[in-house]
């Protein structure tokens, strides 16, 4: 048994057609008002089935406008971006669920439960088709989708507070066995929105126009992933694994969620978007929606509290790879700041193989307008040392952060 999309002319109609595994047909099911079970979640849609002009159809029970179609809800429900009714306004091409471009084809149903002294029947969603001009179907599988929403309800916390507040009310319209409401797609487009913002800041591919749980799900992955050593679990002369350790640190870091967003927005909002070491300007614009312009750590982000400006500096994508390398180094003396050489770099790298003087070119001191308008968030003279003693494969200075 399913419910399909039959077109009529203009907005196409949802009926119910074809038998049930417990041999239940439409007839026996006939003004009974319409429940769906998804994995433990069982949405009351507020609608009922009727015949008219022959067919079985499905009629919402309360007032016009109170909450939405029952394939709309079923998608609101599954976090899937908006579907239509009007076949002549399907959109195109592989990508088939894009808001206001597909059409939900048929609900699949498993077992259909009913009891003569009940008003409503109850059937188990398996799959949700969907199609565009393109594409005939596409499947949906409803426990799959749910146990990722689910798996997302629960680590919510790892994302910014506009996302969890999404998630959270989401979680609270699913859970109350009522009809989805209106606001419920309102809802769904702003998680796409809000999605889209933090999808840059991460830097994994999303629009907002399209499905939100798999880059909710990517995003997970990207900010969950298991911390690396902590760096004062390793002794200072065993510099190989603290190097290694320390590129783990880099990645992660830039990795954990809201507090990582927040310490890259800051960071470049100091630096004003600017390399510090060769001063160009790469901020986000109506033509790239990335910066070029990276919030770089100068110590990796630890056991210590160093989501602070003054642990960052702001580099293009060049500098940054030049900096993590330890090619360029950033000093710090008698309150300026130079960019230099390291040693290894002077003794290794030899032009044409290595285009070494293009990088010198930015070697020398730090002009001022390049640092932030307030000292206190100055690169820390402390934290500078402690990575150039790592970097010149030296026993660390003592600092604060020891």
């Amino acid at each position: 048994m399913r419910i399909t999309f039959q077109p009529s002319g203009g907005r196409g109609e949802y009926e119910l057609s074809d038998y049930a595994p417990n041999g239940l047909m439409p007839s026996d099911l006939l003004e009974l008002s319409v429940r769906l079970l998804i994995g433990e979640f069982v949405l009351d849609t507020g609608v009922k089935l009727t015949k008219a002009q022959g067919k079985y159809r499905l009629r919402r029970v309360y007032s016009q406008g109170a909450y939405p179609q029952v394939q709309i809800q079923l998608a609101n429900l599954l976090l899937m971006p908006h579907p239509i009714r009007e076949e002549p306004q399907m959109g195109g091409g592989e990508l088939v669920l894009q808001n206001s471009s597909y059409i939900i084809k048929n609900i699949q149903f498993g077992n259909v439960v009913y009891t003569p002294e009940t008003s409503f029947f109850t059937a188990e969603v398996l799959t949700v088709e969907c199609k565009n001009q393109t594409i005939e179907a596409e499947q949906v599988a409803t426990l799959k989708r749910m146990a990722d929403i689910e798996k997302i309800w629960k680590q919510r916390s790892a994302f910014p507070p506009d996302i969890a507040s999404l998630l959270s009310q989401h979680e609270e319209y699913v859970k109350a066995t009522l009809p989805i409401p209106q606001a419920a797609t309102t809802l769904v487009q702003q998680l796409q929105n809000h999605m889209e913002r933090y999808s840059s800041e991460i830097e994994i591919p999303y629009t907002a126009t399209t499905d939100v749980v798999p880059a909710l799900l990517s995003a997970l992955g990207e900010i969950l992933e298991e911390m690396p050593t902590s760096l004062d679990q390793i002794e200072p002369e065993q510099m190989e694994l603290r190097f290694r350790e320390r590129k783990k640190w880099q990645i992660w870091a830039s990795r954990r969620g809201a507090a990582s967003v927040r310490f890259r927005k800051e960071v470049r909002t100091a630096y004003q978007q600017r390399c510090v070491m060769c001063g160009n300007r790469f901020p986000a614009t109506k033509c790239n929606d990335k910066p070029g312009i990276d919030a770089a750590h100068i110590l990796p982000w630890a056991v210590y509290d160093l989501d602070k400006i003054y642990n960052g500096v702001t580099l293009c994508k060049l500098h940054h790879w030049a900096f993590d390398e330890g090619i360029l180094l950033i000093v710090s003396r008698g309150g300026k700041y130079y960019i230099e050489l390291s040693e290894a770099a002077k003794n290794n790298l030899r032009e044409p193989e290595f285009s070494i003087d293009y990088l010198q070119q930015v070697v020398g001191e730090i002009p001022r307008r390049y640092l932030p308008a307030k000292t206190t968030d100055w690169p820390d003279s402390n934290l500078l040392e402690r990575r150039n003693a790592e970097f010149a494969n030296q026993p660390l200075s003592s600092s604060p952060l020891s």
